[in-house]
């Protein structure tokens, strides 16, 4: 199944949402175990796996973002937090450009924030969104 999260409301995190009456908690009942980036394709993929915390019959979440540019990249890797893998905030934001103004989209493009529980964050220019699931 898939959702498109591209016009997401502005600041209101989307790692929660539902399509046809499944209801999908990324940040309770999903861990992330990999983080794949293409440059030759332009394209995030963040993929999600249930958690003991699941409640619905969900397989597998992979979250694409398309035409995606990378502006900032952080990570502090440490294997010893309990919450590693957990996806803290994920939403549709502001850029600012050098001249200090705030836009929303550039070139088509909207501008992302991703945080990663402990210490990884993204942020990014996308074209498309979407949420692609797998039903057990």
């Amino acid at each position: 199944m898939e959702v498109d999260l591209t016009n997401s409301e502005l600041f209101k995190s989307f790692t929660e949402f539902e399509k046809d009456g499944i209801y999908i908690d990324l940040h309770n009942e999903f861990d992330c175990k990999a983080v794949k980036y293409s440059n030759e394709q332009q394209m995030l993929t963040l993929s999600f796996k249930p958690n003991a915390y699941r409640t619905q019959n969900v397989k597998s979440v992979d979250i694409i973002f398309d035409d995606a540019h990378i502006q900032n990249y952080s990570a502090t890797l440490d294997q010893v937090k309990s919450d590693l893998g957990t996806i803290d905030l994920m939403y549709r934001g502001h850029f600012e450009l050098s001249s200090g103004q705030l836009i929303e989209t550039l070139n088509g493009r909207y501008y992302y924030y991703i945080n990663l529980l402990p210490h990884t964050n993204f942020e990014l220019f996308a074209r498309r969104v979407t949420a692609n699931f797998d039903l057990i």
